[in-house]
This record gives structure tokens, C-alpha cells and sequence, in this order.
């Protein structure tokens, strides 16, 4: 089916779920995902087959936490974050796939790194609300998200930092997700050609499992103890990493 054989199918619809759990339930655990993807298709053109993914699962989160975001904090980080998807496409473009893959496994590591720390904190450290940092957050997001589709867990520390009530931060995350994916189509299409209507197979094969998934992160969220899942989710987002990076 598809060219793949059958793990690799399983692995895709595994990483479809992933999608769907995380955008409607616990935000930014789509890392194991990203590194599935990039372990069947190779770096760059998994990169291109998970955007519409998400673009999906981010539609799933706004229909359910979008009426609680806060448009001007998503607003005022686009402009860094454009400049950030762009350096990401023109560096992106000169990689070759064992590169590409390799920068992934870096930033799917420091995204780890940054899971484990912000779990280790005992209260949220509240961060200066000042331009520099907006425009630092939106470069390394814009840019992490495009070259490896992996900006979750480090925009997670910056929101997590802002002091907002559960279902405002949830829903500012997923506006700011949906727009930042949005953003990244025309550069997959035309810069990178990872974007085509033969990738397009992967999508809609994958939309039943983002649904199944979607639903399993509402249940999650209701009866799985929130520091069990962390911990599946720097497991399995170790094992990913050192894949992509041996």
C-alpha cells in the first residue's frame, strides 16, 4: 500500500494519532510523530507529508479551545516567526537528507531537553515580556517548525511562562500553530516541491486516524494522570532522536 511496507504504514498511522491526541489534547507531544515520519519518508519530505497532518489537527483544536485564544499574543510573534520559516526553507533547501535529518535529531533533543526541564519545574518561571523575546521565540519556532516540523515543546515553554488560564493557553497555541502551518505551505509547494498531490495519498489517508486520535487525547486528558504521559512522551521521544541521529 502506498510503496510502504507494512510497519511503515503502521508507523504512519501511529504518527496520525499522535497528531490528533496532541492538538486536542496535550499540546506539543507530536515530536515522536515528526521523527516516525522522518524515519519512512527521510528528513525533508516527511517534512512536507506532516504539514497538511497538522494543519488538520490544528483546525481539531481551534473547533474546541479556538473561542479562548488570544489573537494579539499570536499576532505579535508572526512577524519573527515569517522571518524564521524563512531562514529555515533557504538553509532547508541546501541540506541533503542525512543532513536534514540530522538537524531534526538535534532539535528533537533540545525539544527533549526541554520537556525534561520544564517537568523538573516545581513553579512556572515567568519570562520578560519584552521585544526581543517575541522576536527570539517566533525566529526559533518559525524555523524549527519548518525545517523539522518540531517547534511545540519550545513554544510550550514560552507559553507556559505567560501566566494564562488553561483553556486561553490552549487556545492561543493552537491559533498560533494553524497560522505559523499555514504559512509554511507555499514554501513546501514551490521551494522544496515535498507539498504534491501524490503526498496529498498520505493525508487523506491519515484523517481517520488524526479523528481516532483526537478523541484519545480528550480521554487522555480526563483519565491518564498527566506525569505518566510525560513520561511515555520523553521516552519515546529519546528512542526517536538517537534514530535519527545514528
Amino acid at each position: 500500500m502506498f510503496g510502504l511496507e507494512i510497519i511503515e504504514i503502521v508507523m504512519l498511522a501511529v504518527g496520525a494519532l499522535i497528531v490528533g491526541f496532541s492538538k486536542a489534547g496535550i499540546q506539543g507531544a507530536t515530536i515522536p510523530a515528526v521523527a516516525m515520519l522522518a524515519i519512512i519518508f527521510g528528513g525533508k519530505e516527511s517534512a512536507g507529508i506532516m504539514l497538511p497532518m497538522l494543519i488538520v489537527g490544528d483546525l481539531v483544536a481551534i473547533f474546541k479551545y479556538g473561542k479562548q485564544g488570544r489573537m494579539r499574543d499570536v499576532l505579535k510573534l508572526m512577524p519573527a516567526t515569517i522571518l524564521g520559516i524563512v531562514l529555515g526553507s533557504l538553509i532547508g533547501n541546501y541540506l541533503n537528507d542525512q543532513q536534514f535529518k540530522f538537524i531534526m535529531g538535534i532539535i528533537v533533543l533540545v525539544c527533549l531537553i526541554l520537556l525534561i526541564i520544564r517537568h523538573l519545574q516545581q513553579k512556572v518561571v515567568e519570562l520578560p515580556d519584552n521585544k526581543f523575546l517575541h522576536w527570539f521565540v517566533g525566529i526559533i519556532s518559525g524555523f524549527s517548525s519548518m525545517v523539522g516540523n518540531a517547534s511545540g515543546p519550545i513554544f510550550n515553554v514560552y507559553i507556559l511562562a505567560q501566566n494564562l488560564q488553561k483553556a486561553s493557553m490552549i487556545g492561543t497555541t493552537a491559533w498560533f500553530f494553524f497560522l505559523m502551518n499555514l504559512l509554511k505551505v507555499p514554501f513546501h509547494v514551490f521551494l522544496w516541491g515535498t507539498i504534491t498531490w501524490d503526498t496529498m495519498k498520505y493525508t487523506a489517508f491519515s484523517l481517520p486516524f488524526i479523528g481516532i486520535g483526537a478523541v484519545i487525547g480528550i480521554w487522555i486528558i480526563h483519565n491518564i494522570s498527566e506525569k505518566t504521559y510525560k513520561y511515555l512522551i520523553m521516552f519515546t521521544t529519546a528512542i526517536a532522536a538517537v534514530r535519527l541521529l545514528l
